[in-house]
């Protein structure tokens, strides 16, 4: 090749998009990102629109309904709940070269990494992280099939704290986009805040511990999580629109103990009021209510009441339905399974939140409590 051509490639390569054996345009087949044959995992909202006449799909973990109530009727910010925690992408091909290109929407994009996994007859084997900067609008993701010319499939997941929509997908010019060949699985719903939304984890939402214990018990995650939220009520409402759900789980608590407004007694009514209707919608599911977990806070920014009294309203709530029949309801005192040892090492002044090694600790109790 002349240096000439040479240069003329890496141009292609560098304005358009990388495919990993220096693909040029004529090489390239671009599938319409509305397609049928691409299954996005994790939400239950999928929208797909044209925007300046070119297809693009976005998708929100919330319907749209919920996210433009009022915060005081939601309990938690809309932004952070655009995010897209654990949402993936999949699809199947016989492509050796993949090339996804995002576009990242208004409001929050920390940046992070995506993961891309192969899945294959022994499970899901991650075969690529990408890192992306929250200054970039548009984007790509390039990876190689492991098994050349063979069919495969892929999931490739979104960050915790980003919202980005997909604009493109190309494929080699000789490859298309086949049928899934794994089933849907049943549904694990993670409802909670910041600790279940990811943050401490670099917004990678393959670190979370909600995705750990997802993929440790073969289910699909659908976390509903959102930073800085209290007990949330249209969260639990939400519900009517999954069908399949196996497992639930709560953590929540902080931040209704921190709340300028913190009260106890709108706490627990709140509270219960979730627990029914998340178990009204989904009888057949289990419902782990975890405690707020181990703090270094001592005392709330606006109260005087101490974490114990949330903590204990939770188990007090969950012994009382119990006791009237509420047989896949559970209580799992998540001060009791965590400890200073989940806390963040790169903020040490993080008084809460699950650094990445934390957050794997923390996954491993879970598992096996869930599983017992």
């Amino acid at each position: 090749m002349t240096k000439l051509k040479q240069l003329r490639v890496l141009l292609l390569l560098l304005s358009t998009v990388t495919l990993g054996s220096y693909a040029t345009e004529s090489q390239i087949k671009r599938i319409d990102v509305h397609s049928d044959k691409i299954r996005y995992l994790g939400t239950s909202y999928v929208y797909k629109t044209n925007i300046d006449n070119k297809p693009q799909v976005s998708f929100t973990r919330h319907a749209k309904s919920v996210l433009a109530l009022p915060k005081k009727d939601t309990n938690f910010n809309s932004d952070k709940a655009q995010t897209n925690a654990s949402i993936a992408i999949n699809f199947a091909t016989s492509s050796n070269n993949v090339v996804l290109t995002f576009k990242a929407l208004p409001k929050i994009n920390r940046g992070s990494d995506i993961a891309v996994y192969q899945v294959t007859s022994q499970g899901e084997q991650l075969i690529k992280t990408v890192k992306f900067s929250p200054k970039k609008e548009n984007f790509n993701v390039t990876f190689q099939s492991k098994n050349i010319n063979q069919l495969s499939e892929y999931k490739v997941l979104l960050p915790s704290l980003a919202n980005l929509a997909l604009i493109a997908l190309d494929l080699d010019y000789d490859s298309e986009l086949t049928t899934l060949f794994t089933p849907r699985k049943a549904k694990y719903i993670v409802m909670g805040d910041s600790i279940s939304h990811g943050v401490g984890q670099g917004s990678a939402s393959y670190l979370t511990y909600p995705y750990q214990v997802a993929q440790a018990l073969d289910l699909e995650l659908f976390n509903l999580a959102v930073g800085g939220a209290q007990i949330s009520i249209p969260t639990a409402q939400m519900l009517a629109d999954f069908n399949n759900v196996k497992l639930m789980s709560l953590l929540i608590g902080y931040n209704d103990w921190n709340a300028p407004n913190a009260d106890l007694a709108t706490f627990k009514e709140r509270y219960s009021k979730v627990i029914d209707t998340a178990l009204n919608l989904h009888p057949k599911a289990d419902l782990y209510c975890i405690t707020p977990l181990f703090t270094r806070r001592d005392k709330a920014k606006h109260s005087k009441l101490p974490i114990q009294a949330y903590r204990d309203v939770i188990i007090n709530l969950v012994k009382e339905k119990q006791q009237s029949g509420r047989n896949k309801l559970h209580i799992i005192h998540g001060d009791t399974i965590s400890s200073v040892d989940n806390l963040r090492t790169d903020k040490l002044a993080d008084p809460v939140h699950l650094g990445v090694e934390g957050a794997k600790l923390f996954a491993d109790k879970l598992i096996t409590l869930f599983n017992r």
